[in-house]
């Protein structure tokens, strides 16, 4: 009977050896993937030397609003502009390999900014990279400007406090590198490694942002919703109470690190992007209606930075200008959010093969 199993034993034996070598191509083809996401030129790029960094982070916003409406007819176009309070936010930020996450803290009035908060989370690698942003406003806002209206009043507004206004934007941006041998996006932006000489690339990504406006237009002065004699003046389109779209793009652009001295680079930034709106409910689909020009955006992101960094110790500033464009036959909404960072940090833990040897 021995022998009648020998076969079964050899054949199990076989496809247990087939199996671990399948297991081994699978690893060895997972570590050359990994290790073509962080393959750099070393005479351009200095690598991080460490498994952790920490900083301090502040952010300080400017976030303009803007609500527009008209008639059918394209007439009588009325325009508000709103602007949170602009108040400092500091906090920790921590990162582990290339993953990076942070939240920041009001430091100014609580009754101007108690509702406002930020959090960020990213991922960065060479090639490709990740960038997670939440912000939220609530009882946060001021009306700074009101055009389309005749009255003396609405030409004097500057800066009235707002609480009809509550926002939320939520945004992830992933690109890719093409020349990412030689330029370092991070180390203009998370300080995990060191440009060592003056290099850029063409960068291809994608964007997905969800928005989420609150309006309460009866909270609005007297002034902007009647004339003297009690009519009701305010665009009939303006009455919209919540505004919630999700929108989709692509973007081409090309960044520059800029290395004038010694462990010191300045980055420039400037991507394009064409993109898609759809409102909450309705589904994107691929028909004639897909191509409205009204749901057809064409926004703009730029960026700068200056960084200091060390290896070990670094700091430095940048700077985000970033539009968002809703519209649609007789309503559009403008968001130009503008950021401006500051940072110092340290590495800890340094990686093996930086670790002298005893």
């Amino acid at each position: 009977m021995l022998w009648l199993l020998l076969p079964v034993c050899s054949q199990a034996q076989t496809v247990e050896a087939d199996s671990s070598i399948t297991q081994k191509k699978e690893h060895r083809g997972l570590a050359r993937w990994a290790k073509k996401l962080t393959e750099i030129d070393t005479n351009y790029v200095k690598p991080n030397m460490y498994n952790m960094q920490a900083m301090a982070y502040s952010d300080m916003m400017f976030n303009i609003y803007k609500l527009s409406a008209e008639d059918e007819n394209g007439e009588n176009r009325q325009s508000l502009y709103f602007s949170p309070y602009s108040t400092l936010h500091v906090g920790p930020y921590i990162a582990y390999s290339i993953i990076f996450l942070g939240y920041t803290f009001n430091l100014g009035r609580k009754e101007t900014s108690a509702g406002r908060s930020n959090m960020y989370l990213s991922i960065y690698s060479p090639i490709i990279g990740i960038d997670y942003y939440n912000q939220k406003g609530t009882n946060n806002y001021r009306l700074t400007r009101a055009s389309g209206y005749s009255s003396e009043e609405s030409k004097q507004i500057h800066k009235m406090a707002f609480s009809g206004i509550d926002t939320h934007l939520q945004n992830l941006n992933a690109y890719y590198v093409f020349n990412h041998k030689k330029f370092s996006y991070t180390a203009a932006y998370s300080q995990s490694g060191q440009q060592k000489r003056s290099a850029g690339s063409f960068m291809l990504g994608f964007n997905y942002a969800r928005q989420k406006i609150k309006f309460d237009h009866t909270q609005l002065p007297a002034f902007l919703l009647y004339d003297n004699s009690g009519n009701e003046i305010i665009n009939e389109a303006l009455k919209i109470s919540n505004i919630d779209y999700r929108y989709y793009s692509v973007n081409l652009g090309y960044s520059y690190n800029w290395v004038f001295a010694k462990n010191l680079l300045l980055n420039m930034t400037l991507t394009p992007s064409l993109g898609y709106n759809v409102n909450k409910g309705e589904r994107l689909e691929f028909n004639t209606d897909l191509f409205k020009y009204t749901n057809i955006n064409f926004d703009l992101t730029t960026r700068n930075a200056i960084v200091w960094n060390t290896g070990t110790f670094f700091a430095g500033a940048s700077t985000v200008i970033h539009t968002y464009s809703y519209r649609k036959s007789s309503f559009s909404v403008l968001n130009a959010l503008f950021r401006i960072n500051l940072y110092a940090g340290i590495g800890f833990w340094k990686k093996a093969a930086y670790r002298k040897k005893k």
